[in-house]
C-alpha cells in the first residue's frame, strides 16, 4: 500500500524536470497538493516561476504561496545544475564555480530560509534538500562536487536549528540517475574521449537508475511515515 499524502501542501523546487518532475508526479498520485517552482514551465501541477539565485525572486515565491494557502507542509528542493564537467583544474573558471554554488548551495539556503516561516505554521514541517553522491564520492566537476558538499552541511545545520520548531530536515544523496543533467555529463565524456558510440548506447551501458525510484523516496520522506528519519539518506 502506497503512502497517502492527502492534505499535504508540497512545494517542489526544480520540479519541471528530472528527479523533481518524478517526485511531483508521484506526490500528486498520492493525493498531495503539489506546487512546482522552477525557471522552466511546469506541467501537471500549479506552477510558480522562480530564480533560486535571486533572493527577491525566492521571497516573492513564498509570499505568493502564503497568500494563496497560508501554510506549507513540505519543501523538496531538487533544483541543481552541473557545469564544468571534465574541465581540468588549471582551466576551471571562477565564474563557472560560483554559478554552480549559487544555484545548488545558495539556492538551497534561500529556499529553506523563506520556507521556514510557512513550515512553522504547518506544525509539522519537512525540508528535504537533494544533494548527490558526488559530494562524498567525487565528481566530474570541481564546482558540482563542492556545491553538493555544501548542501550536505547546510542540511545538518538546518536540522539542528529547526528541530525546536518541529521542522524535520533531511538530505537525499542520489547516485547515477537517468536525468538530463547526467546525460549531459555522459555526452561531455563522449566528446572528451572522442568516442564513436552514441549517447543512447553510453546511457544504456552506464546502468543509470530511474528518476521514479528517487521520486518515491522523496514522496516517502515528505510523509509522516518518515517522521523518525534523520540525517543523510543515500540511494542508488
Amino acid at each position: 500500500m502506497s503512502i497517502d499524502l492527502q492534505d499535504k501542501i508540497i512545494l517542489i523546487v526544480g520540479g519541471a524536470s528530472g528527479i523533481g518532475q518524478a517526485a511531483a508526479r508521484i506526490c500528486a498520485e498520492r493525493h498531495a497538493k503539489v506546487l512546482i517552482a522552477d525557471r522552466e514551465t511546469g506541467t501537471g501541477a500549479e506552477f510558480f516561476p522562480v530564480d533560486v539565485t535571486d533572493e527577491a525572486s525566492v521571497k516573492a515565491l513564498f509570499a505568493a504561496i502564503e497568500a494563496r494557502y497560508g501554510r506549507l507542509d513540505v519543501l523538496l528542493h531538487t533544483a541543481g545544475i552541473l557545469r564544468g564537467a571534465y574541465v581540468p583544474l588549471d582551466e576551471f573558471k571562477l565564474e563557472t564555480f560560483r554559478s554552480v554554488l549559487e544555484v545548488n548551495t545558495v539556492g538551497s539556503f534561500l529556499c529553506a530560509k523563506y520556507a521556514a516561516p510557512l513550515l512553522r505554521k504547518s506544525g509539522k514541517g519537512v525540508i528535504v534538500l537533494v544533494s548527490s553522491g558526488a559530494a562524498t564520492g567525487g565528481s566530474s566537476s570541481f564546482a558540482y562536487g563542492s556545491s553538493k558538499g555544501g548542501v550536505n552541511s547546510l542540511a545538518i545545520t538546518l536540522a539542528n536549528a529547526l528541530a525546536p520548531d518541529n521542522i524535520r530536515v533531511n538530505v537525499l544523496s542520489p547516485g547515477n540517475i537517468n536525468t538530463p543533467m547526467k546525460r549531459g555529463v555522459i555526452q561531455a565524456d563522449l566528446e572528451l574521449h572522442a568516442n564513436e558510440g552514441s549517447l543512447e548506447q553510453a546511457v544504456a551501458s552506464a546502468g543509470l537508475g530511474d528518476p521514479d525510484g528517487v521520486g518515491r523516496i522523496l514522496a516517502w520522506l515528505a510523509s509522516d511515515e518518515a517522521d523518525y528519519v534523520r540525517g543523510l539518506i543515500a540511494t542508488r
